[in-house]
């Protein structure tokens, strides 16, 4: 992937994502293309899949987390396992999927389960543990204009 290639990806998810019209019963926040664009960007870099592929699957999949945003219980664990078991296995199935399409890997029902039962192990593990990372950062930091409390 040259260079021109990914500056006009970023301009364009930077464009789309400026002209889109925010929610104003979500307090006017503006959908996360760029982010999504970025991680499929980076995603694809690393993967056999072809350049843009994950994407889409990364753009839905941040549309359908920000929808059930008041469902997830953010002091509860066990939403953060849910949410890691279920993009784990929708990532899984999207990928299976493209790499048969596009030719880049066969579909073999035993690998597919084997690897439905790691995204499973690694869902529920995953997400939790990168919460409570980033909520005991959150905690350690200060945040401008708030008190410490002791």
């Amino acid at each position: 992937m040259n260079i021109l290639r990914i500056t006009l990806l970023l301009l364009s998810g930077a464009a789309v994502q400026t002209l889109l019209p925010t929610w104003a019963f979500a307090g006017n926040i503006e959908w996360p293309v760029l982010t999504a664009l970025l991680t499929g960007l980076l995603y694809d870099s690393f993967s056999p899949a072809p350049l843009g592929t994950s994407m889409p699957f990364f753009l839905l999949l941040g549309a359908g987390l920000y929808l059930l945003r008041d469902e997830v219980f953010a002091d509860q664990l066990i939403s953060y396992v849910i949410i890691g078991v279920t993009a784990l296995l929708l990532k899984t199935v999207y990928f299976s999927i493209v790499f048969l399409v596009s030719g880049l890997r066969p579909l073999h029902p035993g690998l597919l389960a084997g690897r439905l039962g790691g995204g499973l192990v690694l869902g529920a593990l995953t997400v939790p543990l990168v919460y409570l990372l980033l909520a005991m950062l959150r905690r350690a930091l200060p945040v401008p204009g708030r008190r410490r409390q002791v």
